[in-house]
């Protein structure tokens, strides 16, 4: 029997959210509508990033352990985790969740700094200059945003309730590269 109420299934949910990402990238600029869209897309877009970051430190915690684990035992360590190129998030004001995406280049970079933040490579200052110039690439160069959103706030609040100054702008500024690529320098010299 057909029902009006139909929810659509998360492979469904995906697809849009995929859909919507790219559609949003092709949009011209000039619309009000389209300038609503690429905004919507572009908050979507930052959860993404928050939600893979912390998936890949979280992840790689685990997968620490489980090594641990393994090499007690004397058996082999399991394989690095991969992350989601998905993710659920909870829409602002109400009880519903929606998918998110990126491209999966970007979510694997951000992934990645999560990864070598939990593991000390890299430390929250490097980590949100590294995943603003993402946040920035994404807002100028896929949703031709004037406005870049702030990458990371979560972890900018932790660092200014713990007295830190964060001077890490949104919008490509050349400090932002420039802290981004020192900390890729030092991680490079740590390998």
């Amino acid at each position: 029997m057909f029902s009006f109420f139909q929810k659509e299934t998360p492979e469904q949910l995906k697809a849009q959210a995929k859909a919507n990402y790219e559609k949003a990238a092709a949009l011209k600029a000039g619309t009000r509508e389209s300038a609503s869209m690429r905004v919507r897309i572009a908050l979507l877009a930052k959860a993404h990033l928050d939600s893979a970051f912390v998936e890949g430190a979280e992840r790689t915690g685990t997968w620490q352990e489980l090594c641990m684990l393994a090499i007690a035992r004397g058996e082999e360590k399991p394989e690095m985790p991969a992350p989601s190129y998905f993710h659920r998030v909870k829409m602002q004001g109400n009880e519903t969740y929606t998918y998110t995406w990126i491209p999966e280049d970007l979510t694997d970079e951000v992934f990645a700094i999560g990864a070598r933040y939990q593991t000390v490579q890299i430390d929250a200052h490097q980590s949100i200059a590294m995943v603003q110039r993402i946040a920035d690439e994404i807002c100028q160069k896929d949703l031709k945003l004037d406005a870049p959103f702030k990458a990371l706030q979560f972890l900018r609040d932790e660092l200014e309730a713990a007295g830190e100054t964060v001077n890490i702008p949104a919008g490509g500024s050349s400090a932002a590269a420039q802290s981004a690529g020192d900390a890729e320098d030092k991680s490079a010299d740590a390998t």
